[in-house]
């Protein structure tokens, strides 16, 4: 079938030739949905706006605008342990708004600054103010962010304090429920629809915390002595505590350091390094880390590694292992996200349909953003390893241009195929791991813009560019000696 007109809106299958393997899949879409109002939300709110849509909605659980930039003075997560994977995440009341600023809490702590430059961080056409320095801390971030929205007019779009609970595709509409937090006491609930969604709720909302032995009995037995990263915001919070640090990237590394200047013992639990040795310039040279292995298991006493040594319990353990993918207002399992009778069909014939995220990846994405199943459902910024605010850029771009009906797709079965080869050349979490094959992806992206599309007639397409890797995304491969350069402490676990 085929769309009647531009107005119409839906998912429709073109063939060609005989051959259903060689249909195409084209997408026309005028309401837009957009959850989340932080960079990536922002960038597609503009993207849209700029390529013509003329009906865009951004829903915001937060009291600002700003995603994982809104800082909160105080944090209060609650999770269930161990949490590491999407069926054992806690999907609802995770997080507890600030007593002071009423935000709901966001990893960000009181002295972090990015591990990213500004020449990599920036959005192509919006350069950070000339004052900023070259690692930015989070009030420079959020400010940043916060002037990106009012140069674009963005706010106009953004619906504050609503919190999106449940996503179903139903008669050729997304039906979102939303709940109006404004008023904590008199919460008002109410269904949306829309042509489209596009999810940028970030991947930072449930902490990964894996399962050891005894772990789940401390827990249950001793709560306050676990915590997640995601609740870290001072160290002199902790001052004369004895602190265990779970994790081997920057966030490990940052709390770390910054704890050895209060706490009374200081000991790093991480994986093995590969061709690299253990920095710790920046520490307290009085509080140099003790580093272990792997937790093998918790005693009601110690706490005990894989190379069998053990210390005493701590009084406080900081999992800094990362997060989990997580779309708590969709369905799992796929049943209300569904597109059309063509992708039913090939959701019948596979042999094992996965889950929407299985907690360490997002499945079934075309070009890691489009949902194979329903193409009205995107989901923006799922790689890890990349420059995140240009990234958001380039994927709204192709974005609108296949909501718009620019772009067609490819059948679902060969969408399928791609995916599948992905996942088998990269297994597990790393399927998301892209570092310098950003540059590749992202000129893919623009290369399917530029066959279809008038560069002259386009106003986003303006302002970007192909990329090179001689550009200053080159400057990747030195991050850490940069980044101690600039502040006077290097990133030396391995992220």
């Amino acid at each position: 079938m085929s769309p009647t007109s531009a107005d119409t809106s839906g998912v429709f299958v073109e063939p060609v030739g005989d051959d259903a393997k060689d249909a195409r899949v084209r997408v026309r879409a005028r309401r837009i949905g957009i959850i989340g109002a932080g960079p990536a939300g922002l960038a597609a709110a503009r993207v849209f706006i700029e390529t013509g849509f003329t009906s865009v909605t951004v829903f915001e659980r937060n009291n600002d605008i700003g995603g994982v930039w809104c800082y909160t003075s105080d944090a209060v997560c609650h999770y269930n342990i161990p949490q590491d994977s999407a069926d054992t995440a806690l999907l609802s009341n995770y997080d507890e708004r600030c007593e002071f600023t009423g935000g709901f809490p966001t990893p960000l702590y009181n002295e972090l600054h990015t591990n990213l430059p500004t020449d990599n961080m920036q959005f192509t056409d919006f350069p950070f103010p000339p004052s900023t320095p070259e690692f930015p801390s989070r009030h420079e971030v959020q400010a940043y962010v916060r002037a990106y929205a009012d140069t674009y007019d963005l706010r106009r779009l953004v619906q504050l304090n609503t919190e999106v609970t449940n996503i179903r595709y139903t008669g050729g509409q997304w039906r979102c429920r939303v709940r109006r937090l404004e008023n904590p006491t008199a919460i008002v609930e109410e269904t949306l629809t829309f042509d489209a969604l596009v999810v940028c709720s970030g991947r930072v909302s449930h902490p990964y915390i894996p399962d050891v032995k005894g772990l789940r009995e401390l827990y249950q037995n001793f709560p306050q002595k676990i915590i997640a990263a995601k609740e870290f915001r001072r160290p002199e919070e902790h001052k004369g505590q004895n602190v265990l640090v779970v994790g081997g990237a920057f966030s490990a590394f940052d709390i770390s350091r910054q704890l050895s200047y209060t706490v009374a013992s200081l000991h790093v639990s991480m994986a093995p390094m590969k061709d690299e040795e253990l920095n710790f310039d920046g520490f307290n040279k009085q509080m140099v880390p003790t580093v272990h292995p792997l937790i093998e298991k918790y005693t009601g006493t110690s706490v005990v590694f894989t190379d069998g040594t053990e210390i005493p319990l701590p009084d406080l353990v900081i999992y800094a292992t990362g997060y989990l993918y997580m779309y708590p207002f969709a369905d799992n399992q796929h049943p209300e996200l569904l597109a059309c009778p063509e992708a039913i069909s090939l959701k019948d014939a596979a042999t094992q349909l996965l889950p929407l995220s299985d907690g360490q990846k997002t499945n079934d994405l075309y070009k890691y953003l489009v949902y194979i199943y329903n193409p009205t459902l995107a989901i923006l910024g799922v790689p890890f390893n990349i420059a995140p605010f240009p990234f958001y850029e380039y994927q709204s771009h192709y974005l609108a241009h296949l909501l718009r009906g620019d772009i067609t797709l490819p059948s679902f079965a060969k969408m399928k195929e791609e995916w599948d080869t992905l996942v088998h050349d990269r297994p597990g979490k790393l399927v998301n791991k892209m570092g310098m094959d950003q540059i590749p992806y992202r000129n893919d992206l623009l290369e399917a813009v530029d066959q279809t599309v008038n560069e002259d007639k386009c106003i986003p397409r303006k302002r970007l560019y192909y990329i090179t890797p001689d550009m200053p995304w080159a400057a990747r491969l030195r991050m850490p000696e940069l980044h101690r350069e600039a502040l006077g402490y290097g990133r030396n676990f391995v992220s």
